[in-house]
């Protein structure tokens, strides 16, 4: 009878946290979308021959060829656009299917950094359109071989300037329509948004991580940095965001929230992140970076236990004992550091991480982290 009674109980629960993550997703969320066009500055040639092996094919089972009136160069701004679009919809909000889903509460917020992009796009349009029959003349000019079917197929300034667009469509209500007591489409549909958001932000760490930890060397390979900049804390700025503006899909997100700040309050306000501080910031981002990593480690029995740090001095690493007096007698140094090296004194650092399991090679990374 009991077991029957916390069985009741324990699916009551369950369906008041979808019936509660549902009204959350209709209530507190919306939808946008922001859409870019331009033109490509290509002509695709109705009838040509094609030289394969030596020979001019002429075959409807080969596609004809293309041509490019207009040079590439001054349309990159465009892909430059779609990028900086994309970037800033993945920080807001989470991808599901060919929408974005953005808190209701960062909107105002995201909005605001849309039309940032797009007076920018505005700007860079107009100086390449204010610049079209220079650019389109340079171009005939350095290839003059082909100039004339260049000149056949060139659009007219207008034509051209109108392929170009950018807007952010209105936003609108995410209003799944899932009956009343369906409870496994509901749980489905949480599910596979809280899936996505978990990838998403994994994708935004491993970035950071790589990015951040690692630095090119003389021969451009990246090698494991020693020390970095205290900025390098403003890289889980977006990240944190993204997480706390969907936390309801599900609890345990503000526990990664609370566990990535409390890494990030650990480190120095002042000076360097080195050392122990620079290995815990690295091994928490390796967790945040692989979304099943993540997702075991959001639970109610996770704490993150940190590596002391190891100072050191002229004399080597003496643990917690720290000398500045450079005349004091060699013999005390040398019993502190058997002291500090001794079993009693020597405990492995515990972490709970299951680092074991990413199969790196000890000190392979550089930060002395066991991975």
């Amino acid at each position: 009878m009991a077991t029957s009674t916390k069985s009741n109980n324990a699916a009551t629960a369950t369906t008041s946290e979808l019936c509660s993550r549902l009204t959350q997703l209709e209530q507190g969320v919306c939808v946008v979308n922001v859409i870019t066009m331009a033109a490509c500055g290509e002509k695709s040639l109705p009838k040509v021959k094609v030289e394969l092996d030596g020979k001019l094919q002429d075959s409807d089972s080969i596609k004809g060829s293309k041509i490019r009136w207009f040079p590439k160069e001054p349309l990159n701004f465009t892909s430059k656009t779609k990028q900086s679009i994309s970037r800033v919809l993945n920080s807001y909000g989470v991808r599901w299917g060919d929408m974005t889903i953005v808190p209701l509460a960062r909107l105002e917020e995201l909005q605001n950094e849309i039309a940032s992009i797009e007076v920018d796009w505005a700007i860079a349009l107009k100086d390449m359109l204010d610049n079209y029959d220079t650019l389109v003349s340079d171009w005939q000019m350095s290839n003059l071989d082909v100039a004339d079917i260049m000149r056949r197929y060139t659009m007219d300034k207008l034509e051209f300037g109108g392929r170009f667009k950018m807007k952010m469509l209105p936003p609108v209500a995410f209003s799944p329509l899932i009956q009343e007591g369906d409870n496994e489409s509901a749980e489905e549909l949480a599910d596979d948004i809280l899936s996505n958001l978990y990838d998403e932000v994994a994708k935004m760490a491993s970035d950071i991580y790589d990015k951040s930890f690692f630095v090119a060397d003389a021969n451009g390979r990246k090698v494991a940095r020693t020390k970095a900049n205290r900025r390098i804390k403003d890289s889980f700025k977006r990240l944190i965001q993204k997480l706390e503006g969907l936390s309801f899909l599900d609890s345990n997100i503000e526990k990664v929230v609370s566990q990535t700040n409390v890494v990030l309050d650990s480190m120095p306000l002042t000076g360097w992140i080195e050392g122990a501080n620079l290995s815990n910031l690295a091994r928490w981002t390796l967790v945040m970076s692989n979304p099943d990593m993540l997702r075991n480690h959001a639970s109610d029995s996770f704490t993150l236990e940190v590596e002391p740090e190891v100072i050191e001095d002229d004399f080597g690493i003496l643990g917690e004992t720290e000398s500045s007096n450079l005349d004091e007698d060699l013999s005390v140094f040398e019993t502190e550091i058997q002291q500090v090296n001794s079993p009693e004194v020597v405990t492995e650092v515990a972490t709970s991480f299951g680092i074991d399991d990413l199969n790196q090679e000890p000190d392979q990374l550089g930060f002395g982290l066991g991975f």
